[in-house]
């Protein structure tokens, strides 16, 4: 059976990157960045013609999803690390074909196959979707030297479970069987 055990600490860093993508990968996140450009280049291509209320408001609407947001974003990743204990401490996790067991101190929790929604992988860290706001991330530099192993068994399991409805095996389980027929 294919597993891999590690331990993650997530950093600031590691959170505000998971944040900045979750954020500007979405339609909304698009869409905001695209209102943001968009008023940054009207501005720099029609300021003679703007009076200075209007080029104050374009250059706020700008900056408000490049520059901003990222800020917030950042700020909310630094403080969150800070005070939430079940992001402070290490999360030990044992992945497996039977699924992705994570504890911290006395807490443990299990994850089925079926449950995953999403794997992402970008740079440096692959983002494990349980719902489309609450995810695993598991960084490259804190699960070993694995890494491309565990992205390969995520990948596998993901697959083979993909089109896996626990309802069907769960009723089949549930019916109880007739020896005969009614005549």
């Amino acid at each position: 059976m294919r597993e891999a055990e590690f331990d993650i600490r997530l950093t600031a860093g590691e959170l505000f990157t998971f944040t900045m993508h979750h954020t500007y990968s979405s339609a909304s996140g698009l869409v905001g960045l695209g209102i943001s450009i968009g008023s940054l280049v009207l501005c720099a291509a029609r300021y003679k013609y703007f009076d200075s209320t209007t080029i104050i408001a374009l250059v706020i609407t700008g900056l408000l999803f490049t520059v901003v947001q990222p800020v917030m974003l950042y700020f909310k990743s630094r403080v969150q690390v800070k005070k939430n204990e079940s992001i402070n401490d290490d999360l030990h996790y044992r992945i497996s074909e039977e699924g992705i067991e994570v504890s911290q101190g006395e807490q443990q929790a299990f994850v089925k196959w079926y449950e995953v929604r999403k794997r992402k992988m970008v740079k440096n860290a692959m983002y494990l979707y349980m719902s489309p706001v609450r995810a695993f991330i598991f960084p490259e530099s804190q699960c070993g030297s694995s890494f491309k192993e565990l992205a390969e068994l995520v990948k596998d399991m993901m697959e083979k479970y993909k089109d896996y409805e626990p309802e069907e095996e769960e009723l089949e389980e549930d019916t109880p069987e007739t020896e005969g027929k009614e005549e």
